[in-house]
């Protein structure tokens, strides 16, 4: 019998919300989502959600229930499920209440808090995540299990085609949702100094979210208006051609505690793309310090932007895109499903009918591992 998912998710625009819910059908699995209602990816969206998606975790006939982020619209109903008798898996990506100052942070620690612990398994991305969850909020450690970030591989296998050949306009691209865990006025102020040696050169920044105004008002302050060009919300299947189009991807993680606890997509997807990537080394982008350019502090990031815009380059983006190949997210989501079957007696998951990439699923949980920084300074 096919095993049956209620999928749902605290913003219908999570990308690995997304992928789980596509690697699971793609194994053979039968997945309901829960759908959004709301200003996406806001408040309003999660508070718009919690009695629909309560209504579906009452109603819908599953094996399984699959949770992304521990916000009420999916902890309450995967409670619901919980009493159905039906085993729910929580997963979560980020430290929510640390992108909130004051009370506002304390309001969601609060409301997560207890749920975690109450799943009966929890998947995180980032080793410091688990360290919160079994050490702050008292997750047993049997039940929490490593799920890599990923890529989907396959819709950045295009060539590049920067867009500097025909208009001789370097480009660089950052791409991100514009909400609390953006760093983009940071590039902004980067990117003044970067106009003043390279005066044609434009910046491409890719996303919406609330804070797409006050970032058009620092453009405007900054007498940027020219130099970038703020694309707004666009569909994931377009992202793609915005970084084909680019001669440089751009991103960045101030040193506070919410970085240190997440893996960025963006940046897998910018080395999917087959860009230089230039960054700092906050949290896991340390990680990928053979593969992007580095600078460790923001006075250097003009300097290596220019350098990429010039196409000063050693190849470590070759070797990016080879490493962004071996995070495709159907072999991790195949992995998960796998240690969900076993766990929970479920039927096995079959091998995947649309596969993200050439590379065949994993049978077994097998998660790709980066060499942490910790493991580079021991091996030396």
């Amino acid at each position: 019998m096919t095993t049956r998912v209620l999928h749902l998710s605290a913003y219908t625009d999570n990308l690995r919300a997304r992928a789980f819910a596509d690697g699971l059908r793609r194994v053979g699995w039968r997945v309901v989502d829960s759908r959004g209602r709301g200003k996406r990816s806001t408040a309003w969206e999660i508070a718009a959600t919690i009695v629909p998606n309560c209504w579906m975790a009452l109603r819908t006939d599953a094996d399984l229930a699959v949770g992304c982020k521990p916000h009420p619209n999916v902890t309450w109903p995967l409670a619901i499920c919980r009493r159905r008798g039906i085993p729910t898996w929580l997963d979560v990506d980020d430290l929510d209440h640390a992108y909130r100052p004051g009370w506002a942070g304390r309001v969601v620690a609060s409301l997560q808090r207890p749920h975690p612990r109450r799943a009966d398994v929890v998947t995180y991305h980032h080793a410091r995540l688990r360290t919160h969850l079994v050490q702050r909020l008292g997750c047993d450690p049997e039940r929490t299990l490593a799920v890599d970030q990923g890529v989907d591989v396959a819709r950045f296998e295009r060539d590049r085609s920067p867009l500097s050949a025909l208009d001789g306009r370097p480009r660089a691209v950052y791409a991100a949702h514009l909400n609390l865990a953006c760093d983009l006025d940071v590039v902004l102020a980067a990117w003044r100094d970067v106009v003043r040696r390279r005066p044609r050169a434009v910046l491409t920044v890719v996303g919406g979210g609330a804070r797409l105004g006050e970032f058009r008002r620092t453009v405007a302050a900054l007498g940027l208006a020219g130099s970038v060009e703020l694309v707004g919300h666009v569909r994931a299947a377009e992202v793609p051609a915005y970084l084909s189009g680019a001669d440089v991807a751009v991103t960045w993680s101030t040193d506070r505690a919410v970085n240190q606890h997440r893996c960025s997509l963006k940046l897998r997807e910018y080395l999917a793309a087959g860009l230089p990537v230039v960054c700092n080394d906050v949290g896991e982008l340390g990680d990928f310090a053979p593969v992007t350019y580095q600078v460790a502090s923001e006075a250097d990031l003009a300097v290596e932007l220019v350098g990429r815009l010039d196409g000063d380059s050693d190849g470590r983006e070759v070797a990016g895109r080879a490493l962004a190949a071996e995070l495709d997210w159907q072999p991790i989501v195949s992995a998960a499903a796998a240690a969900m079957a076993a766990r929970f007696g479920l039927d096995p998951p079959g091998e995947p009918g649309e596969s993200g990439s050439r590379r065949p699923a994993a049978v077994e949980p097998q998660p790709v591992r980066l060499v942490r920084r910790s493991e580079r300074a021991a091996a030396s």
